[in-house]
């Protein structure tokens, strides 16, 4: 299929199928009535741990042999550590000083063990704990595990489009590291379906857009910060590049303003209580980045870690 194998795949799906909720998908006519067509929001906000980390999350906390280091600002730690209690296996969080404290309490309350590092430092520090404690080292967007827990949201994207079948339909996904966003494409393009699909980064951190300018992940330097604290990572990994180049998407950029405002249509219009990171998908619709077109979009709202108000 590509230059890597997916053989894990077949068993390993029907695990995370069981261990993951089934989230509902959400429309709104008054929501159509403002973008313009028709609107479908995966709601991965109702998912175990807030957000579609914990699909990819779960998978790789089973494969650990022993415990598991996570390093993340917040959804992908909270993840890992109600996996691993959900599994009973220790687990070890590398977080920013500065993460949200939302998130920040949701993680603690997983009872995994909290080490703190500035964020340049995340991943260095996650690959030292692994090393002296001898526990597996779950990358958020590179391992494998990750990119089949979004593989699982995107077969039920796929079976809620085969039902309601579209030649103009378009699916639109945020993007930080790609795993999410590799691994709903994959599942898509799997089961023939040719519906486009927009991939969104803040305008501050245009990782996939650099990395497909300049033919290969490479690290950025942000032209500014941005509200979507889960979208903040400096590179897309290098499996969900090959995947998304090997997927005919599109790549845009939405503003935190546009963000702001997607949040507030999610929360009011549809009752999803969406972190900015979970609108950004959103975002690029309200915003017409997503062209007219298309009659039905379809839209994930990937988390929901945040305080009531967006």
């Amino acid at each position: 299929m590509l230059g890597y194998s997916f053989d894990l795949l077949p068993r390993d799906l029907e695990f995370i199928s069981q261990q993951a909720y089934r989230t509902p998908m959400r429309s709104s006519s008054e929501l159509n009535a403002r973008i313009g067509c028709t609107v479908h929001v995966k709601d991965e906000t109702l998912q175990r741990s807030g957000s579609f980390k914990f699909r990819g999350a779960i998978l790789g906390v089973r494969n650990a042999s022993q415990g598991i280091v996570a390093a993340g600002a917040g959804n992908f730690p909270i993840a890992v550590g109600l996996a691993a209690q959900t599994l009973g296996k220790p687990a070890c969080l590398i977080m920013p000083s500065d993460a949200p404290a939302f998130k920040l309490e949701q993680a603690r309350r997983t009872g995994a063990d909290i080490q703190f590092a500035e964020r340049s430092q995340l991943a260095e520090r996650a690959e030292t704990e692994a090393g002296e404690r001898n526990w597996r080292n779950l990358h958020a967007f590179e391992d494998i595990e990750m990119i089949a827990g979004s593989f699982t949201l995107g077969l039920e994207i796929a079976a809620a489009m085969d039902a309601d079948n579209s030649n103009s339909d378009a699916v639109v996904v945020a993007c930080g590291g790609g795993g999410l966003a590799a691994g709903v494409a994959l599942a898509l393009r799997s089961r023939s379906i040719s519906a486009e699909i927009y991939v969104v980064e803040p305008e501050t951190h245009p990782r996939y857009a650099r990395a497909r300018a300049g033919g290969a992940p490479i690290r950025i330097d942000p032209v500014g910060d941005t509200s979507c604290d889960a979208l903040r990572s400096r590179k897309v990994g290098a499996r969900a590049f090959e995947i998304l180049e090997n997927s005919n998407v599109e790549v845009c950029a939405v503003s935190d303003r546009l963000v702001e405002d997607a949040c507030r249509l999610l929360r009011k219009m549809c009752g999803i209580q969406a972190e900015p990171s979970g609108a950004v998908a959103l975002a690029a619709v309200l915003g017409g980045v997503v062209t007219k077109k298309h009659t039905r979009t379809w839209v994930i709202a990937c988390g929901g870690n945040a305080e009531p108000e967006c």
